[in-house]
Parts: structure tokens; sequence; C-alpha cells
């Protein structure tokens, strides 16, 4: 059998998200992508101190699936969602792949240093499809706790759906990157994980156009002249 490019299994990763996406937006606006019922997915909100220096850097939601989901590789998919002018709107989203579910608890990680940059509170809620062979659910998740954007830092580790990553690495990286490439970045001004992807904005340097980078945890680089 003739192996496959790399890049196959990329396309495939982006499809299944951008999918994921679509359905949780019906959700959303209430509208139901299949004919099956929606839930309430029972779970718990919690604040992850990843880099373990006593300061939250990650919100964190846990589920214990029931026997019904259990077996093979499943996709969790989270819309994370906060009250703002009234109204719920999206915040963050991350879809994550889990090869093996029984008995485990399945967590979602959201990087609390964009609660702290968008300067948004809680309490916060989840639409969240689940996926896999045969399975395709959809449901809300419960209220977490009424958080502070001010318990949270801007920590150097991410928790991504491809594990633990620090962002100056991926700076680092990234400016390997652009050397390559000829491209002049300057000094960086906002960094934030969100939507599963870093984005880094650069100042550029004299008669050199700011520079938005976006860097997703596969390694795909993408960027655009601000």
């Amino acid at each position: 059998m003739a192996k496959k490019h790399p890049g196959y299994y990329l396309v495939l990763l982006i499809v299944i998200q951008i999918l994921l996406v679509f359905s949780l937006r019906l959700l959303a606006k209430g509208e139901s992508p299949s004919d099956s019922p929606l839930l309430n997915f029972p779970g718990c909100f919690e604040l992850v101190d990843a880099d373990q220096n006593f300061v939250p850097d990650h919100l964190g939601f846990s589920l214990q699936l029931t026997e019904d989901y259990l077996g093979g590789t499943i996709w969790v998919c989270g819309e994370l969602q906060a009250m703002i002018n009234n109204q719920w709107q999206t915040i963050d989203y991350t879809a994550k792949e889990f090869l093996e579910t029984k008995g485990k608890k399945l967590t979602l990680y959201f990087y609390g240093g964009e609660f702290k940059r968008l300067q948004i509170n809680g309490p916060f809620r989840l639409l969240i499809q689940i996926k896999g062979v045969n399975l395709d659910v959809s449901g809300l998740s419960s209220f977490s706790p009424s958080y502070r954007h001010q318990e949270f830092e801007n920590s150097d580790l991410v928790l991504s759906n491809q594990g633990p990553r620090s962002t100056s690495q991926v700076e680092n990286n990234i400016r390997e990157w652009a050397a390559q490439q000829g491209l002049i970045l300057g000094s960086s001004d906002t960094v934030t994980f969100t939507f599963d992807r870093w984005r880094f904005d650069f100042k550029g340097e004299a008669g050199v156009s700011p520079k938005r980078v976006w860097y997703s945890p596969t390694g795909e680089i993408n960027w655009v002249d601000k």
C-alpha cells in the first residue's frame, strides 16, 4: 500500500475541525446538526495551574462518559462561551482526539491568558460535540463558577490539543522559519493562544510593515501584513 503524504493527515484534521465548528455553530443557534436529541453533559470546570507556580493559567473542563460512548477513538470538541452584553458569545474553541476513553476522565483546556487579555469573566459554558464511529452527539455543559479574569496569568506553558508546549519555543520556531523565508518580523507585541493556535503580532521595523503570525500545534504557520 502506498504511504500517504504527511500533508494528507493535516488536511484531514483541518476538515474534521471545520465540520465540528460548523455543527457547534448550529447548536449555538438552537439548531440540531442531526436528529439526535441535545444532551446535558455532566462535567466539572476547574482552574488549572499547568506550570505549577500556584497561579491558574488554564480553565479545564472534564467529563466522564457513560458506557454508551466508550470504546474506540473519539473526537471531543468544545466551544467555550461567556455572557457578553447579555448574550452568550464564543470566546474560544478546541477539538481533541482521545484514542482510549474507557475509564478515563476526558479534559479540554482553554488558555487563561486569553481571558486576561480580553478581560472576560465567568460564568462560562461549553457547547460540546462528540464524534466517533457510529457516534455523533451534541449538547451543553453545566455552568462554571464566576471565575474572574484576574485569577489567570499569561503562562509560557500552553496545554494545546497536541500536548504541553512552550510559547517562547514556538516563537523561536517562527523566527527560524521567518529567517529561512527572508521575512522580517521585528519585536513581538501581543502573543496569545486561542482556537487551537498561537497568534503573534510582530511590530516590524522601519520600512517593514507589522506582521500577524499564526502557529498551530502541528507546526503549520500562516501570516498576514497588519
